[in-house]
């Protein structure tokens, strides 16, 4: 067969082929015929290019380095040749080519040239860029987000709602999606890093901080609530979910809201108007037409009369809840809506703000005295036990209360004096009543303060531990000591646990305390001797973060202490507050093999009992009775009775507050076991690189 002999089959079976360039060689690479698929794809008309050597499609790099002839040799000795790369066109302009080199032979096997056949996969091979190039990015995006990847893929699921992310602490914003930056119109970039006052509407930021202290005071309780929000896209009704969670680091808490818009799902339901404005478990009124109320009896107060606004507060419902389950805290608020209404005036407006929370409006009051009998009327409604399925539930309820005698009260300031009120209302004891006093929103102000500054001492490291020496019976071997939080404050020097725990207590912040005191304390025994114990204090709230196991775990393996290194000192609140969830806590770290110390026994009404639901390692004796076991012959039988108890039940009796030579001497001969006090040694620091504390 001759070269001519083929060069007229090729027209007839491929030149009119326009996808792929097919074309013969000599062989020596001259081109020998041409197809309109290699005009096509190399810009070649075939006058132009046959008789020349195929080399002249190849980069000058690739000519240099001998690719042409190598792919001819190549074809020859295997008999065929394919590969990938760059070639050239007339133009001079660069294509991916995927090319095969077939070795044609004669009957007697004598080389008679090549048959090459070219496509131009230039497009895919930008597409196969693209992926790869995407690999890496996601692959590089993956590994800088590093430890956030554990709850990335919860945000991503959620994608077509907002998604705001936020530090429980310094309340920062770590992560905002598409749709936060569409609803306000602020670019989600610049977002990060800051919080929600610095680049969100007021109403909104708002909201949204509502929900974030709701979740943090509850510890991850899924809350969700819908509230209308001015936005970049008119007024939208904004459905969010609030959830607490921790990372890989159970010390860091964070705080997913995902909003979801429902205005077009709210504007479509048949009863759109009823469910804007009253709560779908009770049927009340909700906050919305409370507020319109609200409103509508202060335009409408004259000729002396004034408005009321009273907040209720359910006392202990959480442990309704917690102990008879949800169902039964859902039914305890409908029957509630049933009877409160009974004891009000035709023209009251009863309203639940949400969860346990109540809110009522007095229009056209004359006297301040009919406020407060209404008020006792509704305390004493609440007071009557609820028969729920068989259960008898006691509840009772606080209310704080403000009157707008004057035209400058607004709604907003009339709400939140009486928010005030109910605060001191709780903290007068409960089930009850309080007015709001012009010096409770200094009060609020200074707690307000004390929260803001609190968050910035976490943040900045501003805590410290002291630790007070436990000694034994011979009031000279350290047996162990107690951890107690101090706060060095830049401006306002040293400020005692009594006046910033409680504020930790109610804001929730209370949990990044705990974390920080359990591994701080442990790390610190470790530098002890073998035999010291570290205790540490918790208290009821803390009981509320279903991580304070893995917690105390997470302190244990970090440190290296041993469990029956650290001993947990709780009062009889942590079993008051829920008894059977907490017990079942303590269960579980007492398994672990830590010690639980029961704090300032004898000062509560039901110490006796707690004794009999749960085996503690020790008995702390309240300080109260130790500084008057001279003087009172009460105290001293108390003692003598605490440590009868002691050690009819195997368990040591530790003394607090001893102070002076004469209280040791005498608590001694009683028979405490253990000894803590000024007398004995006081709290100190041990920070880095002082001298260890000895035994003695």
């Amino acid at each position: 067969m001759t070269i001519a002999n083929s060069d007229v089959m090729y027209r007839h079976l491929v030149q009119g082929v326009e996808d792929y360039a097919i074309y013969m060689l000599s062989p020596d690479g001259t081109v020998a015929n041409w197809n309109a698929g290699a005009q096509r794809t190399k810009g070649y008309a075939a006058d132009e290019i046959v008789g020349q050597n195929f080399s002249c499609f190849y980069t000058p790099e690739d000519r240099a380095s001998g690719l042409p002839q190598a792919g001819l040799a190549r074809a020859r000795d295997r008999g065929k040749f394919a590969a990938e790369g760059w070639r050239v066109r007339k133009d001079g302009t660069l294509f991916w080519a995927s090319v095969v080199i077939d070795a044609i032979h004669g009957d007697g096997g004598e080389l008679l040239g090549y048959a090459k056949i070219t496509r131009d996969e230039t497009e895919r091979r930008m597409q196969e860029q693209q992926l790869l190039r995407a690999k890496e990015m996601t692959e590089r995006y993956n590994t800088e987000l590093g430890s956030l990847s554990s709850f990335l893929d919860a945000v991503i699921s959620q994608i077509p709602s907002c998604v705001l992310v936020m530090d429980a602490v310094s309340r920062q914003i770590v992560l905002a999606n598409r749709q936060v930056q569409a609803m306000f119109g602020v670019d989600r970039a610049d977002m990060r890093g800051r919080t929600m006052q610095e680049c969100l509407p007021e109403q909104a930021c708002a909201f949204f901080e509502r929900l974030c202290n709701d979740a943090l005071r509850s510890d991850g309780a899924m809350r969700e609530e819908e509230e209308e929000l001015s936005t970049t896209l008119g007024p939208r009704s904004l459905r969010t979910k609030t959830l607490v969670f921790h990372n890989s680091d159970p010390r860091s808490r964070y705080v997913l809201l995902i909003a979801d818009d429902v205005t077009d799902e709210n504007a479509a339901h048949a009863q759109v108007r009823y469910m804007a404005h009253h709560d779908t478990l009770t049927g009340m009124p909700n906050r919305r037409l409370f507020r319109e109320q609200m409103l509508k009896a202060l335009n409408a107060a004259s000729d002396g009369r004034a408005t009321a606004v009273l907040c209720l507060d359910l006392d202990n419902f959480k442990s309704v809840n917690d102990t008879l389950g949800h169902q039964f805290g859902d039914e305890l608020l409908r029957l509630l809506a049933k009877r409160l209404p009974k004891v009000l005036r035709e023209q009251d407006t009863l309203a639940r703000l949400g969860g346990d929370e109540f809110a009522v409006v007095l229009p056209n009051i004359e006297q301040t005295e009919d406020v407060r009998r209404m008020a006792q009327r509704l305390v004493d409604a609440v007071r009557a036990p609820f028969e729920i399925d068989g259960h008898t539930v006691p509840v009772t309820v606080s209310i704080g209360i403000a009157v707008a005698d004057t035209p400058e009260c607004t709604a907003d300031h009339l709400l939140r004096y009486a928010d005030m009120a109910l605060y001191e209302a709780k903290r007068n004891g409960r089930n009850g009543m309080a007015f709001f006093k012009p010096e409770m929103e200094t009060t609020a102000l200074k707690r307000h303060e004390m929260e803001m500054d609190l968050r910035q001492a976490i943040i900045s490291q501003q805590l410290r531990l002291h630790y007070q020496p436990i000694k034994d019976a011979s009031h000279v071997r350290t047996v162990g000591r107690e951890a107690l939080m101090r706060w060095q404050h830049p401006a306002k020097g040293l400020i005692m646990p009594n006046d910033f725990i409680p504020v930790a207590e109610e804001t929730g912040l209370i949990h990044e305390l705990s974390a920080f005191t359990l591994h701080e304390a442990c790390r610190e025994a470790m530098r002890w001797e073998p035999h010291e114990t570290v205790a540490v204090n918790l208290s009821a709230s803390q009981f509320a973060n279903s991580a304070l196991v893995s917690l105390v775990e997470s302190a244990l393996a970090t440190s290296g202490l041993p469990a029956d290194r650290l001993e947990l000192e709780i009062t009889e609140s942590v079993l008051l507050a829920n008894s059977a969830a907490n017990l079942s806590t303590l269960t579980r770290l007492k398994d672990m093999g830590v010690k639980v110390a029961l704090d300032d026994f004898g000062t509560g009404y039901s110490s006796l009992s707690y004794l009999r639901s749960f085996e503690f390692d020790k008995i702390k004796i309240d300080k109260s009775f130790t500084q008057d076991v001279e003087s009172s012959r009460e105290a001293l039988a108390i003692i003598r009775a605490i440590n009868g108890i002691g050690r009819s039940l195997d368990i040591p009796t530790t003394a607090e507050g001893v102070e002076t030579p004469a209280q040791l001497r005498r608590l001694t001969e009683e028979g405490c076991t253990h000894f803590q006090g000024y007398l004995l040694g006081r709290p100190v620091s041990h920070e880095p690189g002082a001298t260890p504390p000895t035994s003695t």
